[in-house]
């Protein structure tokens, strides 16, 4: 029981006092949903961004796999081709970018390879995807070859096989 007192000292009167009133714990809930809904709002966006994140690390990983295997054709034997790697269809085209030129060996002499520069135009898809689909492009200097003769005479005088 709470006794009401007035400044001048006067009793007004007396009130049961019984724990929390309706209206503190309407606050209360108010104060703790306001709070969720702003949790719940971040946790989705950095679950959003994490998605993207994945998906073009997804993507970086094929554009690693498809240079590094494109780092292995000679556009020479092969001006364009299409394989599956992991996740992913890698697609190539060649083009010329300088003059076929003989290689020289050591010694000044004639070597045994014709050599040329190249520029790869390699598509990357996934796998599933449709042909018209979204690609990724990636334009990829490489240097073509060509076994044409002999290596000519060797730095100590004698043949080349």
């Amino acid at each position: 029981m709470v006794k009401l007192i007035s400044r001048t000292g006067r009793t007004l009167g007396t009130r049961l006092s019984r724990g929390i009133s309706l209206l503190e714990t309407l606050a209360a809930l108010v104060i703790l949903s306001a709070g969720a809904a702003v949790m719940l709002t971040w946790f989705s966006q950095n679950a959003t961004a994490l998605g993207r994140l994945k998906e073009s690390e997804d993507i970086e990983r094929g554009r690693l796999q498809a240079i590094e295997f494109a780092r292995s054709i000679n556009p020479i034997e092969r001006p364009r081709g299409e394989v599956e790697l992991a996740n992913y269809r890698v697609s190539w085209s060649s083009r010329q970018t300088a003059d076929t030129v003989r290689a020289v060996n050591a010694m000044g002499a004639p070597g045994k390879y014709e050599v040329s520069l190249f520029e790869l135009d390699i598509q990357l898809k996934r796998a599933g995807d449709s042909p018209s689909a979204t690609a990724t492009q990636i334009l990829l200097p490489v240097a073509g070859y060509k076994l044409v003769g002999d290596g000519g005479a060797s730095f100590f005088g004698g043949p080349v096989n």
